[in-house]
């Protein structure tokens, strides 16, 4: 069977499909996955066949000042819409003779080139947020905990909106190939039968979604095992460390953020391990409190750490819960205002702190809670336990196979 698959977004977007394309192709199925173009290099490093797609993302990123002002987001609505041209423009030539093609994160234009062509589609997705519903809001809305009434407003506001923007833009294209316009583009997108690779345990599919959604629980990468001589040193000295890092946030922001960082630690009485974006030096280099990583694997590092302190994407939120480590969660944008609020639920960390709220005080005081309290101990260990219990890809592999013949 020859199977497509796509996505477009930053390494949290990428790195699940190609766990999940690299499973089918053990399968014994024709693979191809398609994302962003600074992600190639990486999936063929793993065997895994790769074609770019769109502009580069990680640029994109980086030229942010930060990721949680209005400006910002006028800015990513933009990129979205370029992207979703560029997809109903170029993936009749990439998805033709497919026999299944699979979309997930900001690949929004796949689900009508698929019904243009008459080949099954299904959309992955990361969180169940995205599945509309009275218990939880829209993830442009950062409040999670407000009545059912409110949930259920921010999704009509979403609809409504979608009718000018997205919506609009896909039933442009839609009346160019003669197709029936949509009139509801998010249930368009998500299909009526797609995947929720996530958690049931931490974050199930809400009663009231639409359609039938299978949870397979994360997809997780297993990477090769990176032997670090100053890393095994840095932590052979000393109890576990924090961990901590804002995967793909702005690096401005990221560099504006260490000074409070290691010194919320040290206030904590932890040393701390930063996961490095950017370049250039930093005064705390020669620091024997403070260790600084880049791209390595978090599930062979996670669960060395005694918290991490991170900006709440799936995947990361993930492999903290499989890794059995409280997480503190400082949410920047979209669906991490959603986990955040998910983990203080589960009892797996502490109260989230927003991006816009954080003070060295508050991250002391959530360092404090993470690496002393015995009940949230207990819970994250239970729940790393129940994760490592599921075969999450295998039971994607088989329900997606199920996809292609039917």
């Amino acid at each position: 069977m020859k199977i497509v698959l796509t996505t477009y977004g930053s390494r949290g977007d990428v790195q699940p499909m190609l766990a999940l394309a690299l499973a089918l192709q053990a399968a014994g199925q024709d693979v191809l996955l398609a994302g962003p173009p600074e992600k190639a290099a990486w999936a063929r490093e793993l065997d895994c066949p790769y074609v770019s797609i769109g502009s580069d993302v990680t640029d994109y990123i980086d030229g942010m000042q930060n990721a949680h002002s209005p400006a910002s987001a006028l800015r990513f609505i933009g990129l979205v819409r370029r992207e979703i041209v560029y997809q109903l423009d170029t993936f009749p030539r990439l998805v033709a003779g497919a026999d299944l093609v699979i979309g997930a994160s900001l690949v929004f234009g796949l689900s009508t080139v698929a019904e243009m062509l008459s080949i099954p589609y299904r959309y992955v997705c990361f969180t169940p947020q995205l599945l509309p519903s009275r218990h939880h809001p829209f993830m442009a809305f950062k409040q999670q905990r407000f009545p059912h009434w409110y949930n259920r407003w921010t999704w009509w506001i979403e609809k409504t909106a979608d009718r000018f923007n997205l919506g609009g833009l896909i039933n442009r294209h839609r009346r160019q190939l003669g197709l029936p316009l949509v009139r509801d583009i998010w249930t368009h997108i998500l299909g009526t039968r797609g995947i929720v690779a996530s958690d049931e345990f931490v974050a199930p599919i809400p009663a009231d979604a639409r359609g039938s959604f299978t949870q397979t629980g994360y997809l997780h990468l297993q990477q090769p095992h990176r032997r670090l001589a100053s890393l095994e040193s840095f932590l052979g000295n000393g109890p576990p460390p924090v961990y901590a890092g804002f995967g793909s946030m702005p690096v401005r922001d990221q560099a504006r953020n260490l000074s409070l960082i290691v010194e919320a630690a040290r206030c904590a009485g932890r040393r701390v391990i930063i996961s490095k974006f950017w370049s250039g030096t930093t005064p705390y280099d020669r620091a024997d409190d403070v260790f600084f990583i880049r791209h390595y694997p978090h599930l062979k590092l996670f669960p060395r750490t005694s918290a991490i302190i991170h900006h709440g994407g799936a995947g990361t939120t993930a492999s903290g819960i499989f890794s059995g480590v409280p997480q503190i969660i400082v949410p920047h944008i979209l669906d991490q205002y959603y986990w955040g609020d998910r983990i203080q639920r589960a009892g797996l960390g502490p109260r989230p702190i927003w991006r816009t709220r954080l003070t060295k005080g508050r991250l002391a005081r959530a360092i404090a809670q993470s690496t002393t309290d015995k009940r949230m101990h207990k819970k994250v260990q239970e729940a790393s336990q129940t994760a490592r219990r599921k075969d999450s890809l295998g039971l994607a592999v088989r329900t997606l196979l199920q996809a292609g013949v039917v």
